[in-house]
């Protein structure tokens, strides 16, 4: 398998920091990081491909909807991963959004933690908010990560009646900021230097969510192994006393 390819699913599953140029750029794991994996990992030779979803989408009384969509795919023989972004948005029924009037205080704290951080608050009514992070893995071609959006340029920025929402590289990650009209809250999610999904909801009868998702496609037969070359390789280690 490409060893860049492995470096790639490493780096992202374990959700270590790169470099703010480029947030998914392969880097050399340490050797104290290694012998912590010890029982925890499959061979190269199954994976085909590692991918990573995620999407952060507001939708407010009215039902106007502002999101969007980031997809992370790393498959078997690509020299760098490929990263698509793509605009979730919905006009609703016409209705009238009542301005929020909610305060919401504290939770500073929750931007320097370290890992994973899930975290919903609320001053309004009515509001539904949910954050959720999976792991799926699957075998043959149809776990890789997938989107219709477009390909990564850089921050993108989207809008509409029912807000904003901003694409970008942040803290070695990516960052999905979406800030909700009429004073109705705001939202993020970032993976990359940690997992962090937030939301603080200042008005009435929204709905936020913000989903991620992990895959991992195997192949269904991995290529045998040649233990007779193994075998043979460990009986070289004996006259020098391993």
């Amino acid at each position: 398998m490409n060893s860049k390819l492995w470096l790639a699913a490493s780096i992202l599953a374990a959700s270590l920091p790169v470099s703010a140029a480029n947030p998914f750029q392969p880097i050399e794991v340490a050797d104290q990081e290694l012998a912590q994996l010890r029982g925890r990992y499959i061979l190269p030779d199954r994976i085909i491909s590692f991918g990573v979803v995620m999407s952060s989408t507001w939708q407010n009384s009215a039902g106007q909807v502002i999101g969007a969509e980031v997809a992370v795919n790393v498959a078997n023989g690509q020299v760098q991963p490929a990263l698509q972004v793509r605009e979730i948005s919905s006009l609703g029924n016409g209705g009238t959004v009542a301005a929020g009037t909610g305060v919401i205080t504290g939770g500073n704290g929750l931007d320097s933690v370290n890992g994973i951080v899930q975290s919903v608050r609320t001053a309004g009514d009515l509001n539904s908010g949910l954050n959720d992070l999976r792991v799926q893995i699957s075998t043959g071609d149809n776990g890789a990560a997938s989107s219709e959006g477009q390909p990564w340029t850089g921050s993108q920025a989207f809008a509409n009646a029912a807000g904003t929402v901003n694409v970008s590289s942040r803290s070695g990650g990516i960052n999905i900021a979406l800030q909700a009209g009429q004073g109705q809250g705001f939202s993020s999610q970032q993976i990359g230097g940690g997992v962090a999904q937030q939301a603080a909801i200042s008005g009435s009868m929204n709905e936020v969510r913000n989903l991620a998702t992990l895959s991992v496609a195997l192949r269904d037969n991995p290529r045998s192994l040649n233990l007779d070359t193994c075998i043979e390789q460990l009986r070289a280690l004996r006259p020098h006393g391993y």
